[in-house]
């Protein structure tokens, strides 16, 4: 055989962490199939099937390249493997040896089934492809994938360290790119260019351009549950305009695994509701993928996550969130409530969303938000947090004990622990406080506690007057609000829209009363609490809402003058 170096035997492949690799078919001729760095180093020996032969065979193969790195890389540890134990490669024997061998490390709880269940796959699916015997790996036991690690979800506590250094590293770092991106495109890292000042530290920053959009990938995921394969190869959006005052933008993503496209929104509009801060950084993540995607040199349109590296504009990678992560870790350290390290990690945020989802909705649901069948959300996205899991278990027995000895019922018997516990509330009803989305009430403001105290204050007024339908009544005391403190403003055009129709409803009913001193009576302090919200509302949104009102009159539920809804000082202890 011809040993001379071949330089055209070689594959540029995008691989699962979206990194480009560059492989070496060449290196294939030297004993154990080394990296490129070691071949000068190692033994040529001749193979049964030839470099050419291998080359040939994965450049034409219809496979994906993250596919064809991953059969590349457990191809490697076969050849390896029979060299160590010189037996020849792609034959029978050397099969049983490997998946003996395979199996071996996982009975010694080395691997995983699921992994030994990929490697044998891989390795059959490079024999496939060469044109040799897929049935010699039969004789292998199959282990399937029952040990599969679920992700596991973030806490409330978890969250609440993560999210606002999150936040505050990626608004930084966006105020002072603007000032001057090419300072910061084209110095070295090993050069700080900018700084970052979080609870008394001032922190330099290297590398500070794939910082800050390592910051915006895991702030995008935490907003939109999508996995890191959708994120990191998101395109840019299309702008949707609705009406001439909602936008949304439209990002497709391809589902390599999945074999299908789907689709990402993120917008502004009125029904939904999206928090400001979201809004605000999506604008702001757009602001800075368009001056990056300036420098983009590549044919194919660019993505929306973009770092700059060697001069020139590149998709995000993997490395660039592991990179972040080590810098959380040195300067933060980061505990979650069972003391190991806390890093922010895309799975996770993926799973605290399908948590979030499962507890209000149902599985199909959660797994249509997801993008995922109801299968793959039981296996993968169902976990929760597992410190949460262990909380919950222990107050559930232990309220079950308590009723048990001392006879009481299950609500008198949780007053128990709490008191015992010193705590408030136990931890699954503080999940689902903590998840619940405040109820949006009639006149546009919400309650963060429709069914506390002051619900069955209400719900005991309209017992008396023979109004109760159920037994489960949210609080609806709309004129009451305004002095309650779970009331809840979101200054979003909607809801400032139908306060302010609420107001000139109230307004408009001042002829139903005897005089202004009556009217005043009743609703004065309503409307001067009403009166102090509106001058607190950005004059953009306030704007926004009195045109609506202009435009369309009053929200369809304030449409007719209110006949008479009693002020506080008509209500009977």
């Amino acid at each position: 055989m011809n040993f001379r170096k071949h330089s055209s035997l070689t594959l540029t492949l995008r691989a699962g962490d979206y990194a480009l690799k560059t492989v070496d078919f060449d290196c294939y001729n030297f004993r154990g199939f080394p990296a490129k760095r070691y071949c000068s180093s190692s033994e040529r020996i001749l193979r049964p099937v030839s470099a050419e032969t291998l080359f040939i065979a994965f450049r034409d193969a219809e496979y994906a390249e993250a596919t064809k790195y991953y059969h590349y890389s457990y191809l490697r540890k076969y050849v390896a493997f029979c060299d160590n134990t010189v037996l020849t490669v792609f034959s029978q024997e050397s099969v049983i040896a490997f998946g003996e061998y395979i199996l071996h490390r996982n009975k010694a709880g080395e691997l995983r089934n699921s992994t030994c269940t990929l490697v044998i796959s891989a390795v059959k699916q490079c024999f496939i492809l060469l044109g040799k015997p897929g049935h010699w790996f039969d004789a292998i036991p199959t282990l399937g994938k029952s040990q599969a690690t679920p992700h596991k979800a973030y806490s409330d506590n978890d969250l609440k360290k993560l999210l606002p250094l999150i936040r505050a590293l990626f608004k930084q770092l966006y105020g002072q790119f603007l000032l001057d991106p090419d300072k910061h495109f084209f110095t070295t890292n090993f050069k700080p260019t900018m700084k970052f000042v979080w609870k008394g530290l001032r922190i330099d920053i290297y590398g500070a351009v794939s910082k800050m959009m390592a910051a915006a990938t895991y702030l995008l995921s935490y907003y939109t549950w999508a996995n890191t394969s959708a994120l990191l190869t998101i395109q840019r959006p299309e702008e949707t305009t609705l009406s001439t005052k909602e936008k949304w933008y439209q990002m497709p993503v391809f589902k390599r695994r999945a074999f299908r496209v789907i689709t990402l929104r993120f917008g502004d509009h009125g029904q939904l509701n999206i928090p400001k801060y979201s809004l605000e950084f999506f604008n702001q993540l757009l602001e800075i993928s368009d001056i990056i995607g300036q420098h983009w040199s590549e044919n194919s349109a660019p993505g929306l996550l973009l770092t700059f590296r060697n001069s020139r504009a590149v998709p995000m990678q993997i490395g660039e969130l592991s990179v972040l992560n080590k810098f959380i870790e040195e300067n933060f350290h980061l505990r979650d409530d069972k003391g190991d390290r806390l890093t922010p990690v895309i799975s996770r945020f993926r799973a605290t969303g399908s948590q979030i989802m499962q507890l209000h909705h149902s599985p199909a649901m959660s797994a249509e938000l997801l993008g995922n069948s109801p299968r793959t959300v039981r296996r993968h996205y169902s976990e929760g947090n597992e410190f949460d899991n262990q909380s919950m278990l222990q107050d559930a027995v232990s309220v079950m004990a308590d009723k048990a000895r001392f006879g009481e019922s299950i609500q008198q018997a949780k007053r128990r622990r709490e008191t015992l516990l010193e705590v408030h509330i136990l931890t699954y009803e503080s999940l689902l406080k903590m998840q619940a989305p405040p109820m949006k009430q009639a006149h546009g403001s919400y309650c963060q506690n429709p069914f506390g105290e002051q619900a069955e204050k209400f719900i005991s007024r309209i017992r008396r007057h023979g109004l109760l339908v159920t037994e489960k009544f949210a609080c609806s005391d709309l004129m009451k609000c305004f002095a309650c403190p779970h009331q809840v403003i979101v200054a979003e055009p909607v809801d400032i829209w139908c306060l302010m129709s609420f107001r000139e409803c109230l307004e408009d009913s001042i002829y139903r009363h005897v005089d202004h001193r009556h009217f005043y009576q009743n609703y004065g302090s309503v409307l001067s609490a009403i009166e102090n919200i509106l001058n607190r509302i950005d004059k953009k949104i306030l704007r926004e809402a009195t045109c609506r009102l202009h435009d369309e009159g009053p929200h369809p539920l304030w449409q007719e003058p209110l006949a008479f809804l009693p002020g506080e000082s008509q209500e009977k202890p």
